[in-house]
């Protein structure tokens, strides 16, 4: 089916357990894509590595889905190293116990610096990009280990069934653009429009003070993982990819807008 249902009194009784359970519950719509049912607990026999930040239920010709998100960042070790993971499991429920369909798990392990996993959740969606009742999920999530500020690895990950897995990875905009005291504005690549190697190496050419190293801040590196995959998929997934990357953007070029000096009027004397 089209249509991602709330969790309601006609379903199984296993369900019926996780409704009882369930501390909140709220339809979370996303652009372009189907309606999701957030939820604050999961069923047992769903497996969670870390700590939750998000889970979702959605009905398509399969039945009722669940998708859960959970990140750890780990204290350091003894030699001062740090760990960091995300994962993310896709489960049907329908049955008397989940059964889970795929199961992503990315790490960032033994960083002498600053190690940082995070989903972004803007970019989850469940599409039906084939219009046949059967679902894509898409999960999006930074990485990085650093000590200073800059992009950060970016991973884009479309999963269908049990198998599929389609990707589009590169780098965020974090960091991308700094404030210029002395010309009182913005500086920095400005976010690419199109991630091919023609368009990124005309940008550069622009911008010769960012250096010739590819891909950009907000691009990817490529598209292969999409050659065998139906048409529908690489036009939506270029065009969430650029969405959120057009977020970021916004997001942290105010962050780096310094505000307007306050006038004699607004000053306040002590």
């Amino acid at each position: 089916m089209n249509s991602v249902q709330l969790l309601r009194g006609q379903l199984r009784p296993v369900l019926m357990g996780l409704l009882l359970s369930v501390a909140c519950i709220a339809t979370v719509r996303a652009d372009d894509g189907l309606a999701l049912t957030s939820i604050d607990q999961v069923p047992d026999g769903v497996e969670v590595r870390g700590k939750q930040i998000a889970a979702y239920t959605w009905d398509d010709q399969q039945g009722k889905n669940l998708l859960v998100l959970a990140e750890q960042v780990n204290e350091r070790d003894d030699d001062g190293t740090q760990t960091a993971f995300v994962y993310a499991a896709q489960y049907l429920i329908d049955g008397k116990r989940p059964k889970r369909i795929w199961m992503l798990y990315d790490d960032v392990q033994r960083c002498q610096f600053d190690a940082a996993l995070r989903f972004d959740r803007t970019a989850t969606r469940v599409t039906d990009l084939n219009g046949d009742g059967l679902t894509q999920t898409i999960v999006g999530y930074s990485l990085t280990c650093t000590s200073d500020v800059s992009p950060n690895e970016f991973k884009l990950i479309m999963r269908v069934g049990k198998s599929q897995k389609f990707r589009l990875r590169g780098v965020d905009r974090y960091g991308a653009a700094w404030w210029d005291e002395e010309a009182g504005a913005l500086r920095g690549m400005p976010l690419p429009k199109d991630c091919s190697v023609a368009a990124q190496q005309a940008l550069v050419s622009q911008y010769k003070e960012q250096g010739t190293e590819l891909p950009l801040p907000g691009c990817y590196r490529d598209e292969d993982d999409f050659a065998k995959a139906p048409d529908a998929y690489l036009p939506y997934m270029r065009k969430h990819w650029f969405a959120l990357m057009q977020k970021q953007d916004s997001e942290w070029s105010q962050a780096q807008t310094q505000p307007p000096e306050p006038t004699e009027d607004e000053e306040t004397v002590p």
